[in-house]
């Protein structure tokens, strides 16, 4: 069922130019502006807008990603062109424009690191700036015209001149297109990255997997392809995210089973969220998943298959969302800590929709282990093709639109005069699941005798969350370590949640084994969350077998 989104009181701006002077209420009367733009433009009671570049109106592309640098500049990416670098002035400062200059860098053509030919870097859905460097997403099949192929890319100034005079190809990615490689995020800790890729993107060879990268359909039911052929030649696993290092050497997958998220974010607790892409052709069919917003926890598979092969949100094996919103085309997901917002919104995810034009506000409460989210209509727009977002250094909401060669327009938002004071948000404590299920999950990449001693007595816990990560824990570990005290296992609920675990080995274990437990395991004792589980076990046996 999809969710309800309650709107904001929304209002309509007054602008003289592309400047904003005031904002009231829609009941309230106001004057035409002359900007177009910020006319459509709507943004709740005490908000302010201003449109401050028009890349496309400077024959300078349709930015489609963006990031501040150390110095408080914005660099942003035409989606099939060059990257840019621009001054942004003060809020308040009516007569500074702002002047995007082309950066240029080396070439990566031959896979040289380093070049006297500078060429320009582009095609980036992802950029960050982090650790001295500029990590770039590029996601491109390569071509003459711009020979640098999909990947994640390093560039650094050596010599300290302000020029890019370094760059190194940290990993390729097989993939490209609206469905490939995206965003590229810094750590809560500040200490590592994490990248996101869509469901056309191979996952890489990687150092640990928290999920197991060779996925397979585990569903009984025989699955249809898509008739129009959209998916067709793509993997099982679904869209990813992985964890990697500074220096790119040192990779990890986190999560999978994601249709198409262009971005993530961690809340103020330091969880993972990411806002999901729907099928819109599978509208009305049984297996149809609306955009939503997900909470990503470790070792998650979310469950996308193509075609009629995606897994039910109930299944024991994977993760629901926490917020369907419906229809749309996610492109951005940003979290609001460090903003001159009310703290209602700097606790708050501030979602992108490219096809309506909207950006929700989502409202996170803890629910044991995990969250319940509500949203509402921050800003919203017609049209406002979304592409990209980021709080700035002087705490406003800088966003982009653009994307498929539109016309592009770069945004500001802010809070009054903008110069709202805050406190930095105090982190929220983690509740007593949540560092439970996180306990657990530090052993996903390789748990040992101990971490199986620590996960068994929470096969049975209450949590949803929390039992997933002990049955994580299991399916991670060698069945030798732990398969004899399944067979032996008295409790009915533990033995269930252990044999999720057991499916994702079917080939190592007997029909004998199986039926041994199941003539152990009194079904109609059963909780039916459980006997679903019990179901989903047996599903996943035979479909492996």
């Amino acid at each position: 069922m999809v969710l309800a989104l309650f709107r904001s009181t929304l209002t309509k701006c007054v602008v003289v130019g592309s400047l904003l002077v005031s904002c009231g209420t829609t009941q309230e009367k106001t004057v035409v502006p002359s900007n177009p733009k910020l006319a459509a433009l709507q943004v709740p009671e005490g908000f302010h807008a201003e449109h401050l570049f028009g890349p496309s109106e400077n024959g300078e592309g349709s930015w489609v990603s963006m990031t501040f640098d150390d110095k408080g500049r914005l660099i942003a990416s035409d989606q099939y062109g060059a990257l840019y670098r621009m001054n942004i002035p003060a809020i308040g400062d009516a007569l500074t424009k702002v002047v995007a200059t082309p950066l240029r860098v080396p070439s990566t053509e031959k896979r040289k690191d380093t070049t006297s030919n500078r060429i320009n870097m582009g095609y980036a859905h992802g950029l960050l700036y982090a650790f001295n460097s500029l990590y770039v997403v590029v996601n491109h099949h390569g071509d003459k015209d711009f020979p640098t192929t999909s990947g994640l890319y390093r560039l650094q100034d050596t010599d300290g001149d302000d020029e890019f005079d370094k760059i190194t190809l940290l990993k390729e990615l097989e993939g490209s297109g609206e469905h490939g490689p995206h965003s590229i995020v810094l750590s809560p800790d500040k200490k590592s990255l994490y990248l996101i890729a869509g469901n056309f993107t191979a996952i890489p060879s990687m150092n640990r997997y928290r999920v197991q990268p060779e996925a397979q359909l585990d569903n009984l039911l025989p699955m249809i392809r898509d008739p129009r052929g959209h998916d067709n030649n793509v993997a099982w696993h679904g869209g990813w995210i992985a964890h990697l290092d500074s220096t790119g050497t040192d990779w990890e997958l986190y999560a999978s089973g994601f249709r198409n998220p262009f971005d993530l974010a961690f809340n103020d607790a330091g969880d993972m969220f990411t806002y999901d892409s729907d099928m819109e052709w599978d509208m009305g069919t049984p297996w149809y998943r609306p955009t939503r917003i997900c909470h990503v926890t470790s070792g998650a598979d979310f469950g996308w298959r193509p075609g009629t092969g995606k897994w039910h949100p109930g299944f024991a094996d994977s993760r629901p969302a926490i917020l369907n919103i419906g229809q749309g085309s996610p492109t951005n997901l940003v979290y609001g800590a460090n903003a001159r917002f009310p703290e209602k919104y700097r606790r708050a995810l501030f979602a992108f929709d490219w096809s309506f034009g909207i950006i929700y506000a989502i409202h996170l409460e803890p629910d044991g282990s995990g969250y319940r989210a509500t949203g509402e209509e921050f800003i919203s727009g017609s049209p406002l093709p979304l592409t990209d977002g980021v709080i700035g250094p002087d705490g406003a909401l800088y966003f982009l639109t653009g994307g498929r060669r539109l016309e592009s327009d770069l945004y500001r938002v802010y809070y009054k005069d903008g110069n709202l004071p805050i406190e930095p948000l105090q982190p929220a404590e983690p509740n007593e699941a949540n560092k439970i299920r996180r306990q657990l999950e530090a052993h996903h990449a390789n748990p040992g005798a101990e971490a199986i001693e620590q996960a068994w007595p929470y096969l049975n816990h209450e949590d949803d969350g929390i039992r997933f990560a002990a049955v994580k824990t299991l399916e991670q570990a060698p069945l030798s370590a732990w398969k004899t005290r399944l067979l032996n296992e008295a409790d009915n609920i533990t033995r269930v949640s252990a044999m999720v675990a057991l499916s994702k080995k079917a080939k190592q274990v007997s029909s004998s084994e199986w039926q041994s437990l199941l003539e152990k395991t009194d079904y109609q004792s059963l909780g039916v969350k459980h006997q679903l589980a019990l179901v989903r076990a047996l599903e996943v046996w035979l479909s492996r077998t």
